[in-house]
């Protein structure tokens, strides 16, 4: 029962069907823009077609991304053949 129940629980904090979680979400997102965007948010923020405000702040933690923001950032990794996994 117990075992359960954690599946149940990591399945409401994860951001997409492959169970990414927001900690290892930003993992994925700051290797892409560090690998991909020269460490830059704003380069990142037009790449994914969000405001450079958003990626700064989830960059700093203070907002977690959606996961359509990691299905995106995945898209552009395999698309530009960046290693994000």
């Amino acid at each position: 029962m117990a075992e359960a129940k954690n599946e149940i629980e990591r399945d409401a904090s994860a951001l997409d069907d492959r169970g990414t979680d927001a900690a290892a979400g930003l993992a994925l997102l700051r290797r892409l823009r560090d690998n991909g965007f020269e460490s830059d948010d704003e380069k990142l923020a037009v790449a994914l077609g969000r405001p450079a405000e958003e990626v700064r702040a989830w960059m700093q933690g203070a907002e977690q991304p959606d996961d359509d923001i990691i299905i995106k950032a995945r898209g552009i990794a395999q698309e530009r053949g960046i290693e994000i996994e």
